[in-house]
């Protein structure tokens, strides 16, 4: 591309993210600012009933998770095996249901959720110090550790971890050398993080060392940009969704034999990242092996072009106020700080793959992780108003006392 082209992409670009910020701050009410109350700076630790339900609901999903990895393994033949099925099944031109029976195919879902009871259960002792919680984290940890390997996605294994090396000790105090520390050893651990993956997967290993670390970084994550800078080219080969694919994604996590019962089938739900990879076969003359995610501006330009690129930047401006809105109302909370690093971190990987068919299906962890945030932020605010207006009353009937 010439120098030319390259800067209206950057600035198209900006645009997008000035219409996000501008989105952000703009206020509708009077008392619409984001600031931090400190009303709001409250334990956790003597709601009793919310650690009831949050109990309820992680062992919900631990028992959810572990019993779709177990069933894998037993249908595989062993640890091995499934430890290989990641790789094996990894790419557009291969089909799970070569190395697995059809009917497993939603575990490969479901199984995903076990990467959030390590968070809830050191949420949950960290609200009450039940030496039970701690022995469930590092069961749900070993089976999370077991689905990552399977993944075989290196940014979701280092990306898992982080949060947790961000609540022991002095958060402040290492906050941004963690995160400088981090990325050096993630741009180190590339080509290895490959090796370990591809030794489970086929017995051998090759470690390539022909580039410096930062030119594979931005080989291995510039395609957002790649993908933004052939939008007109990518629309060409697909055409326009017209919103098809803010409709579609609840169905590709139904199987294939209920969607026949109403007439469809998954191959006539085609996601937006099946279009994107094909058109980068096409346009490069070869058979696609792997997969090239949707980004935010691409995936919403394959909608309706700017018509709905535009709007959608606005829309996600308002949705990121609301959800500080959330996070700053547990600020100083310590026991939901875990969880709130978990989304924090995790958006990034939303924000290059934000194709809602493939978050349902490979991010559905961080997806239930913030829905149960807003529960814990609903109930909260619930028992806050509740304790409030009964002060109220408390202080009122207390006044009228010493007024007669």
């Amino acid at each position: 591309m010439s120098d030319s082209e390259i800067f209206f992409n950057f600035l198209i670009s900006s645009i997008c993210l000035l219409i996000i910020i501008t989105s952000y701050h703009i206020r509708f009410k009077s008392t619409g600012n984001i600031e931090f109350k400190e009303a709001y700076k409250r334990s956790l630790i003597d709601n009793n009933l919310l650690y009831k339900r949050v109990k309820l609901i992680t062992n919900t999903i631990f028992l959810v998770g572990i019993l779709s990895i177990v069933l894998l393994i037993i249908e595989v033949g062993s640890l091995k095996n499934y430890l290989a099925l990641g790789s094996m099944t990894r790419g557009l031109d291969k089909s799970p249901t070569e190395y697995i029976n059809s009917s497993y195919l939603q575990l490969i879902t479901l199984s995903v959720v076990i990467l959030i009871p390590p968070y809830l259960y050191l949420f949950l002792y960290r609200m009450k110090k039940d030496k039970i919680m701690i022995f469930m984290f590092f069961i749900s940890l070993f089976f999370a550790v077991l689905y990552l390997l399977y993944n075989q996605g290196r940014a979701p294994l280092i990306i898992f971890f982080l949060p947790f090396f961000f609540v022991i000790g002095k958060i402040k105090k290492r906050g941004m050398f963690g995160l400088v520390l981090l990325f050096g050893l993630g741009l180190f651990l590339l080509s290895y993080l490959d090796a370990i993956f591809q030794y489970l997967a086929y017995g051998y290993y090759e470690i390539e060392q022909s580039e410096n670390y930062i030119s594979q970084f931005l080989k291995e994550f510039s395609y957002p940009f790649a993908n933004f800078s052939l939008r007109y080219e990518l629309i060409d080969f697909s055409g326009f969704r017209y919103m098809y694919d803010y409709v579609i994604w609840p169905f590709t996590m139904i199987p294939s034999s209920l969607l026949s019962l109403f007439g469809l089938s998954k191959e006539a739900i085609t996601s937006v990242s099946t279009f994107n990879t094909e058109a980068y076969g096409a346009f490069l003359g070869v058979n696609t092996t792997g997969g090239i995610p949707v980004d935010f501006l691409t995936f919403n330009f394959y909608q309706f072009g700017y018509i709905s690129l535009l709007p959608m930047c606005f829309v996600i401006g308002r949705l990121l106020r609301m959800l500080d809105k959330v996070f700053y109302f547990f600020k100083g909370n310590i026991a939901i700080t875990i969880l709130l690093y978990r989304i924090s971190f995790s958006m990034i990987g939303i924000l290059n793959n934000s194709d809602l068919s493939a978050i349902m299906r490979n991010r559905l962890d961080v997806v239930l992780l913030l829905v149960i945030i807003i529960y814990i932020y609903m109930l909260e605010k619930k028992r806050l108003r509740i304790k409030e207006l009964n002060n109220s009353k408390f202080i009122g009937n207390m006044e009228r006392r010493n007024y007669n």
